[in-house]
């Protein structure tokens, strides 16, 4: 990710910490691998792992309850795995429109 990409992020990213942020920065903009930022931190992997999880969601406006699933289905069944998807993020949507929250 280029720099102003990850700049142009920083208003979606409020809600995460700074650390998470910067750690993000440093594997989504620097290119550092998650273990290199991990032990230049002292934290675990799976804990960098987490935090550019989280600000690759912000980034794809992706509410924090919901969860990112990965599945191998037959060919045939692409398309509806997609809907689904695209249906939620269509009440989702609608939900923040009724609300007053459009983003």
């Amino acid at each position: 990710m280029a720099p102003e990409e990850f700049d142009a992020l920083r208003p979606r990213l409020g809600r995460l910490s700074l650390d998470t942020v910067e750690l993000a920065r440093e594997v989504l903009v620097d290119g550092r691998s998650q273990v290199e930022v991990a032990k230049g931190h002292g934290i675990t992997k799976q804990r960098v792992s987490g935090m550019v999880a989280r600000v690759l969601a912000a980034a794809q406006d992706v509410p924090a309850t919901w969860q990112r699933v990965e599945v191998w289905v037959p060919p045939e069944l692409v398309d509806q795995v997609r809907q689904i998807e695209a249906d939620a993020r269509a009440v989702l949507q609608e939900t923040r429109n009724a609300s007053g929250k459009d983003e």
